[in-house]
């Protein structure tokens, strides 16, 4: 009777107790990143770690929500972020950093764990001025940034909620966390062009890329490890499929004679270009995204480029001026359609038929972004509506969600409130024109709507990557309808009548 008595006692205590700890294992969550209310996606290998004390938190993710990019030397073990002045410099493995020339010691070395660059959080703070917390029970990091718009859109469902289709866009933010991740190894480069004295690569997948210079010759050599090139890519260029490299000479240059493409490696796994130099040239690199591509730029002009130059506006006429803004262009071509279209071709073609109806009506001044297939950073974009003084932004682009044909309509983006009832207005009319699904209108830090002081919307008018949308897009009938429909929205915001 004792034995029975002290088992049904093991019993009791073996009921009690490991619920305690099924409680706390439970409870035990994946650290997260909410910048300005919003979680970050975070793939496998972001980690939040405490480090020796210090939390230490994904430098590339955070940077890249922010609208900034990051440049990774993987021989230097450097990484660099351009920001609007001044740059952030870091060597993993050293405690001090360059904040805009200036050194600054971290609590903890930075490193690299699994490919991605852990930092102090604190140095987020000191090095993108923004305001940070951790809450230790609750495993978040918090991250408010300057000037985010103090009220959330609420935009209702979108038609599709399996998908919220990513817009094809250079704008420099993450992707939203609806877009498929695309894995490590899987990398293609789209585009390549030299123009503006600017080497451009438009690639996709979550690599980074390495910049570093050459002596005999002079060159500059950009590598993209665990990259390849992309079909699409091949067919417009002279390509020897033997040697797995082509090459392209650059006239008309000073300083640069020829470019060159390859497939380098033991394994012939990553993709490098080199630019041949004739004379020593500094240069700056930065990297600017968008849900479909990220574009690499190296540029050769002087660390402070003289400004492109803004076409001539008359002030005090009385006429509201706006700025048509044709998306991508050069060797960002946007997102490609199911038979090979390419966006910034859409882009420029819709934009086109707006100034020409613009230029019209004697209410109005317009002013192009791009005429041609060139491409102005984004930034600078939203710089020459600001240097304008521009009454409205109106930038142009086209949609895509891979893998998901089926996903159809057209959806319009602000960053302020001042810009909301403009987007209402401009996608009234723009969906009437398109009578494609409603995909509502929508928030997002698009470079050049968060740079523009003015009214500023993105328009995705509809989806390349649907088989019927692409074919309406490229139809004259179509853009004319859509341009027209625009201007009205225009004509309506102003009280044009």
């Amino acid at each position: 009777m004792k034995k029975c008595n002290w088992f049904l006692l093991l019993a009791a205590l073996f009921l009690c107790f490991p619920l305690s700890g099924q409680a706390k294992a439970s409870a035990k969550t994946n650290p997260t990143i909410v910048l300005d209310g919003q979680a970050i996606p975070m793939q496998k290998k972001d980690k939040v770690e405490i480090i020796n004390g210090s939390v230490m938190v994904p430098l590339r993710i955070i940077a890249e929500n922010m609208g900034m990019g990051v440049i990774w030397n993987q021989q230097a073990g450097t990484v660099t972020i351009p920001k609007e002045s001044g740059s952030v410099e870091l060597t993993i493995g050293h405690k001090e950093a360059l904040i805009d020339g200036t050194s600054h010691s971290l609590s903890t070395a930075p490193r690299n764990h699994s490919g991605t660059t852990l930092v102090p959080l604190r140095f987020i703070s000191e090095a993108m001025g923004v305001q940070v917390s951790w809450d230790n029970s609750r495993k978040v990091v918090g991250l408010t940034s300057a000037g985010p718009p103090a009220v959330q859109p609420d935009s209702g469902p979108a038609t599709d909620p399996a998908v919220i289709a990513a817009p094809a866009n250079p704008e420099g933010t993450a992707p939203p966390a609806a877009l498929p991740v695309i894995a490590t190894g899987t990398s293609t480069l789209s585009g390549l062009s030299f123009s503006d004295n600017r080497l451009m690569l438009a690639f996709t997948g979550d690599v980074q890329p390495s910049v570093h210079t050459g002596n005999e010759p002079l060159q500059i050599v950009v590598e993209l490890p665990l990259t390849s090139f992309s079909a699409d890519f091949l067919q417009t260029v002279l390509w020897d499929s033997s040697t797995l490299s082509g090459e392209q000479a650059i006239t008309g240059v000073p300083g640069v004679s020829r470019m060159a493409y390859e497939l380098s490696g033991t394994d012939a796994s990553t993709v490098r270009v080199t630019l041949f130099l004739t004379a020593v040239s500094r240069y700056t690199t930065y990297i600017e995204e968008d849900a479909a591509y990220r574009l690499l730029v190296v540029d050769l002009n002087t660390l402070s480029p003289e400004p492109l130059p803004v076409q001539p506006v008359q002030p005090g006429n009385g006429k509201k001026i706006i700025v048509i803004d044709a998306g991508h262009g050069a060797a960002d071509p946007g997102t490609i359609g199911i038979t090979k279209t390419l966006e910034k071709d859409f882009n420029l073609s819709l934009a086109l038929k707006v100034e020409a109806l613009l230029l019209k009506d004697p209410a109005f001044q317009v002013v192009m972004t791009r005429r041609d297939d060139t491409y102005p950073a984004n930034k600078r974009r939203a710089e020459m509506a600001n240097e304008l003084q521009a009454d409205a932004f109106v930038s142009i682009h086209a949609n895509s969600v891979e893998g998901r044909p089926e996903v159809r309509g057209t959806e319009s983006y602000y960053y302020s409130q001042e810009s909301r009832a403009f987007a209402d207005i401009m996608h009234k009319h723009l969906l009437g024109a398109t009578g494609f699904t409603d995909r509502k209108v929508k928030y997002n830090k698009y470079i050049v709507l968060k740079y523009s002081n003015m009214p500023a919307t993105l328009l995705e008018v509809g989806f390349l990557s649907n088989a019927a949308e692409e074919a309406a897009l490229f139809s004259d009938d179509f853009q004319n309808r859509v341009a027209a429909a625009l201007v009205a929205g225009l004509k309506e915001y102003f009280g044009v009548n």
